[in-house]
C-alpha cells in the first residue's frame, strides 16, 4: 500500500550557466639588461716618463657610449654613459567577469497553505526540541536531588 501512495523519485535537472570572458590586449613593459662596453688599451712610457696611449680598442653595445681620456698626470679616465632601454611587448589577458546561473522554472509552485505549513513545521520542530531538553534537564535535576 505504501508503494502506491509514495512520492515519485527525485529527478535531477541540470542548471544552465554561462560565463562571460573579456580578452584585453595590452602592452607590457619589459626592461632589457644593461648594456656594456669592453675597453682594451696598450699604455707605454716614453723617454720623458710620460704615459702614452699606443693602442686602443673599444667595443660598445647598442646603448653604451664609452669615452677614454688621459689626464695631465697620466691617469686613464674612462667615462661610460648608458641609456635604460625598455621595450613594450603585446600581451593578451583573459578576464572572467562573472558566472551567471540561469534559473530553471519550477513545475508547480507551493500554495500559500503549503508555505505556511512548511514554516510552522519548522517552528514546531524547534519547540519540540526545546521541550525535550527542558524535560531531560528536569529529570537530571530530580535524579541528583534525591
Amino acid at each position: 500500500m505504501s508503494t502506491i501512495c509514495s512520492c515519485r523519485s527525485v529527478k535531477y535537472v541540470p542548471v544552465e550557466s554561462s560565463v562571460d570572458s573579456i580578452v584585453v590586449e595590452k602592452l607590457v613593459e619589459v626592461q632589457l639588461p644593461p648594456d656594456s662596453a669592453t675597453i682594451r688599451a696598450l699604455l707605454e712610457c716614453d723617454e720623458n716618463g710620460k704615459v702614452v696611449l699606443s693602442w686602443l680598442d673599444i667595443a660598445n653595445s647598442k646603448n653604451a657610449q664609452a669615452q677614454l681620456a688621459i689626464d695631465s698626470l697620466g691617469n686613464l679616465l674612462a667615462k661610460m654613459r648608458t641609456q635604460q632601454d625598455t621595450i613594450y611587448l603585446p600581451s593578451k589577458e583573459v578576464t572572467v567577469t562573472k558566472e551567471v546561473k540561469v534559473p530553471y522554472p519550477v513545475e508547480k509552485e507551493l500554495t500559500r497553505w503549503q508555505q505556511m505549513k512548511l514554516e510552522l513545521g519548522g517552528w514546531a520542530f524547534g519547540i519540540i526540541i526545546a521541550f525535550a531538553l527542558i524535560i531531560v534537564g528536569w529529570m537530571i535535576y530530580k535524579s541528583r536531588k534525591k
